[in-house]
């Protein structure tokens, strides 16, 4: 089985870290986002997918490289010249499915059981099987009401009051032919186009309702918040390091506030790390320095005395001794 996951996004949101990287190569816990999805897919047997790129596209390159040598996959990278939206970059790669293909969006981390969303798309025949999520509110995302055997029945624009239902979680389970749907070299997107489309023809889409973990990392809030739900155990996933758990006071008066994810990184006497923190590898920490709720890329310098609380700071970026950051995001 093949997969095709959508990295073309240029991560607005989540600016200025993605002015010099890709939204889904951005770290989770010290690996690139997309490791994550991939490592998913293939704990289900998926091993064969392409990423579908854009934006700072020949970043993708060297990773597919290090994906394909780490996990022994297939991993191809496919940019598209102009926007072609979610269904037109993936009707691009049409003639090369060969069957039931699973599509991610690059930049959705979840825990999905993808075995059986599989298992319940051949089960019901369905040409388009949508991932659904259970929200307790419905107004940023739309709705997909099902019937009873779990065929969707429309798609609903944002409600404007608070209501609950099941919303779309970003992946996706099709047969090739939907595809055809789509014009060649246009933009189109599922949920505004292709997907009303073939719901008007009657073609079979259901709906599979997950309680998995699930969560768009595309703003710096969630994008913290996916490092804290896997330091605690809320979210299944990998990580590049070792998770402290215990509280920890060392001789030269460090103290770690657990869980901290560390790695290969020093850190200075009297530092306090935590809780809900992800330190880099290569990055350095100051004497002094404190740090909670916060992520801390590879390479990046916080200097002696700095306080962050629920901050970012990007790969190689350099925090003032002394500095007070609350909420900050540093490039």
């Amino acid at each position: 089985m093949k997969s095709l996951i959508l990295a073309g996004g240029l991560g607005t949101r989540l600016r200025p870290l993605t002015d010099r990287i890709p939204k889904s190569l951005l770290p989770i816990c010290n690996r690139p986002f997309l490791e994550h999805q991939i490592r998913l897919l293939a704990a289900y047997g998926v091993t064969d997918s392409t990423l579908l790129t854009g934006y700072l596209a020949e970043d993708f390159a060297p990773f597919a490289q290090q994906m394909r040598a780490l996990l022994g996959i297939e991993l191809r990278v496919s940019t598209e010249h102009k926007p072609l939206g979610t269904a037109g970059a993936v009707r691009s790669r049409l003639d090369d499915l060969d069957g039931t293909t699973v599509v991610l969006n690059g930049d959705v981390l979840t825990d999905l059981d993808l075995g059986e969303a599989i298992d319940f798309h051949r089960a019901k025949g369905a040409a388009v099987t949508i991932v659904l999520t259970p929200v307790d509110d419905a107004r940023p995302y739309g709705l997909v009401p099902l019937d009873a055997s779990n065929r969707v029945e429309a798609f609903l624009e944002k409600p404007s009051e608070l209501v609950a239902g099941n919303i779309n979680a970003g992946t996706y389970v099709l047969e090739p032919e939907v595809l055809s749907e789509v014009p060649p070299d246009e933009f189109w997107q599922f949920e505004q186009q292709l997907f009303p489309s073939l719901l008007e023809k009657h073609a079979p889409i259901f709906g599979f309702i997950s309680d998995s973990y699930w969560l768009d990392i595309g703003t710096p809030e969630r994008y913290l918040q996916a490092h804290f739900d896997i330091l605690s155990g809320r979210a299944r996933a990998s990580v590049d390091g070792t998770v402290v758990s215990d509280a920890q006071t060392m001789t030269d008066g460090t103290t770690i506030v657990p869980p901290v994810l560390l790695s290969h990184a020093p850190v200075g006497p009297g530092a306090t790390l935590g809780p809900l923190t992800s330190i880099g590898p290569g990055s350095h920490i100051g004497a002094g320095a404190r740090l909670e709720r916060s992520v801390i890329h590879a390479g990046a310098d916080i200097g002696e005395g700095a306080v962050l609380r629920g901050s970012i700071v990007g790969r190689d970026a350099r925090v003032e001794p002394g500095a007070e950051l609350d909420g900050a995001v540093v490039a």
